[in-house]
């Protein structure tokens, strides 16, 4: 089985369609369960080689704030799932196109076109709401148990497959067709019960998550009614993906009333201010969103005026008019001192404008009001980097680790710091686990091998690192003999 799992990672991190035509291997029979197949840890491997596919692939959102909200959304829905104590890995495409999408193991992402049309954080609630239920339910390795014939090749290639066409339409259904050629179509046909599923639990999720369970149908719906300005080439790749039809709008519907109205949890607001942060961050046409902007305040038309002044804001700032990027701020933090995510633009300001002093205060203030945010942490650390502070920096990197939020932009970090106060050893370990969070295990491996040079002298340094690299090798000596 274990050779299973690394052929697997290997299709899913080199994608060699050859292996398609690869000789028969029968796999064990599959039984009543999932389960009987591939363990959660394995599940876990498989995800973790689509994780690292994805970001070899396209740069995913790397913006500590929004990284931070779309995590803390979806810890806030998996704490009211059927299997809370499952790990989960939120994060986001930088795409326009309408889509989510769910890796075994707990891999979620979402693309930005998602976020930027949903009119409410109940509707991408939901989404992830449903996505995690896929997860919990297993609904991935369950569409495989209907058939205990299928070859491994046929199995890995409808796995990745399925997975590479949600982060990649092109790809996906060129390496589907191949897959289908070996007739087995039917394996897909099983999801539309899963679908359902999906919904179904998703929704129970959702209300439990304090959200409103009519915001499923309704974005559902929307995207239904919205699909008919499009062309066939064009449909949203969510509706491919996720068919939502008449009936099941209607069964989400049936779902929803039992459930009454509410908004019990959360900051809708901060929502809001994220979709706009969003917005700029990955526009197109930069001059046009801030004419947008200009001219949605001087309308009004009911707009979320906060979110709007906001964006505006930032657009300013991205097109190098900091003065009046900062006269807007400044009337959202008049109004709102304490708002964390007003006053992360303003030191991004200070920074451009080189009062780098300044913005470490607006860091230092705000740590005693969010401690350990580790978006602030982070933008905290890089200010303080870019100021010759690499002690300060490595403390609160630290502690972010012993808080147990370790990510690739804090390994970064982590080297970056440790490289500044000469300590090579360690700054070349966690590049190394910078680049093995990314799946690119060659150059962890070399990060590794240097370590141990200068580890030389530190038996206990050295011990680590050899025992590390010893796992990394075995790994990919596994993958390289598949």
């Amino acid at each position: 089985m274990r050779k299973i799992i690394v052929i697997l990672l290997l299709g899913l991190i080199a994608w060699p369609l050859a292996a398609l035509n690869a000789a028969e291997i029968n796999l064990p029979e599959i039984g009543d369960s999932a389960g009987a197949l591939i363990s959660p840890q394995q599940e876990y491997q498989i995800g973790q080689g689509f994780f690292w596919r994805i970001q070899q692939s396209v740069d995913l959102v790397d913006d500590p704030e929004l990284t931070s909200y779309i995590q803390s959304l979806g810890y806030r829905l998996v704490s009211n799932s059927d299997a809370p104590h499952l790990p989960f890995t939120f994060f986001l495409v930088p795409d326009p196109s309408i889509n989510a999408f769910a890796a075994p193991g707990g891999f979620i992402g979402m693309n930005s076109g998602l976020i930027l049309t949903s009119q409410t954080e109940d509707e991408v609630a939901s989404v992830l709401a449903h996505e995690i239920a896929h997860i919990t339910q297993r609904h991935l390795l369950r569409s495989f148990e209907k058939s205990k014939q299928l070859n491994l090749a046929t199995t890995i290639g409808l796995i990745a497959a399925v997975l590479l066409g949600a982060a990649d339409p092109g790809a996906g259904s060129a390496a589907l067709l191949a897959v289908q050629a070996g007739g087995v179509q039917a394996q897909l046909n099983f999801t539309r019960s899963h679908e359902n599923e999906a919904d179904s639990l998703g929704m129970l999720t959702l209300v439990r998550s304090g959200f409103d369970a009519q915001a499923m149908p309704a974005f559902f719906e929307r995207l239904q009614k919205n699909s008919r300005f499009y062309s066939t080439n064009s449909v949203p790749e969510f509706l491919r993906t996720h068919p939502v039809t008449t009936s099941r709008i209607a069964n989400a519907r049936g779902r929803a009333v039992q459930y009454p109205l509410q908004r019990l949890l959360g900051d809708s607001l901060q929502f809001y201010l994220m979709r706009e942060k969003l917005r700029v961050m990955t526009t197109t046409n930069l001059a046009e969103l801030t004419n947008y902007y200009e001219n949605a305040l001087h309308v009004g038309n009911g707009l979320n005026e906060e979110a709007t002044r906001y964006g505006y804001s930032l657009a300013l700032s991205a097109g190098g008019n900091y003065t009046s990027a900062r006269k807007q701020l400044q009337y959202l933090i008049d109004r709102d001192n304490d708002r964390l995510s007003y006053q992360i633009a303003l030191a991004d300001i200070e920074i451009a404008v080189g009062r780098l002093s300044t913005a470490l205060q607006i860091y230092q203030l705000n740590q005693k009001l969010y401690p350990d945010d580790q978006a602030l942490t982070l933008k905290q650390v890089a200010a303080l980097l870019q100021a010759n502070l690499p002690e300060q920096a490595t403390t609160l990197l630290l502690k972010q680790l012993e808080l147990g939020s370790p990510s690739a932009q804090l390994y970064k970090l982590l080297a970056q710091a440790k490289g500044r106060m000469g300590e090579k050893s360690q700054s070349h370990g966690w590049l190394a686990e910078y680049y093995y969070t990314a799946g690119r295990l060659e150059q962890a491996a070399d990060q590794l091998r240097l370590a141990a040079d200068f580890a030389k002298g530190d038996e206990y340094q050295l011990s680590k690192i050899s025992s590390r690299l010893r796992e990394l090798e075995i790994t990919m000596a596994q993958l390289e003999e598949s």
